[in-house]
């Protein structure tokens, strides 16, 4: 059982068929703030990039960009909002239905991976395993960025907390990685106040290392 029920394939199908609280017309501040002060190298991967507004974000400031999901209703609004953009920088985008949970088995290479949302989705054992699938997707050098809720609500449905603390056991030297940034920040929506958020860049400094 996911955090989402027994088929979260069917809720997330659900959420899209109306705008996500989560989309907010663009990439969440927090994130360009991160972007400015670490400048995402290409190509890069926007894990669970829902109907585009991060992936789209990155592609006009000039990055190439893939952006997967496993919803297909939210790849085709990602699509048809990339069609609309001026061709050279639709040409920078392409969206793929897939598992965002195994980034080493999407055509590459990246040299970054981005998250907006997307880690706390997941459990302990999942986060885990989605750790060691980015150690073996990035190169030595390439770099992880996330933004993630700091806070767990008590309702059914909802993300679970992604602490600083977590973040930089998880992704630690021993593991082969080095915390560039680690902090509080905000998540915004549509339709509630922000909520209390971290964020984080992690780079791949020892792709040797152990991956458990």
């Amino acid at each position: 059982m996911s955090r989402f029920g027994s088929d979260p394939q069917a809720f997330f199908d659900t959420v899209y068929r109306d705008v996500p609280p989560w989309d907010v017309g663009g990439a969440q501040p927090a994130l360009d703030a991160l972007f400015a002060e670490c400048v995402p190298e290409g190509p890069i991967l926007d894990v669970g990039c829902g109907s585009g507004d991060l992936a789209l974000a990155l592609a006009r400031a000039g990055h190439r960009v893939v952006g997967v999901d496993f919803v297909e209703a939210a790849v085709e609004l990602a699509r048809a909002k990339a069609a609309a953009l001026p061709a050279d920088t639709a040409s920078l985008i392409d969206f793929r239905v897939a598992d965002a949970l195994r980034p080493s088995r999407i055509r590459g290479p990246f040299r970054s991976v981005v998250d907006s949302g997307f880690l706390h989705l997941f459990d302990a054992d999942e986060r885990d395993h989605f750790a060691r699938e980015l150690a073996a997707t990035l190169p030595e050098g390439g770099r992880y960025y996330l933004l993630a809720f700091a806070v767990t609500f008590p309702i059914p449905n909802a993300p679970a907390a992604v602490t600083e603390d977590e973040v930089r056991s998880r992704f630690s030297r021993a593991a082969g990685w080095e915390v560039r940034v680690c902090r509080p920040a905000e998540f915004h929506s549509r339709v509630a106040p922000p909520v209390p958020a971290t964020c984080a860049v992690v780079e791949r400094s020892n792709p040797r290392a152990r991956l458990a």
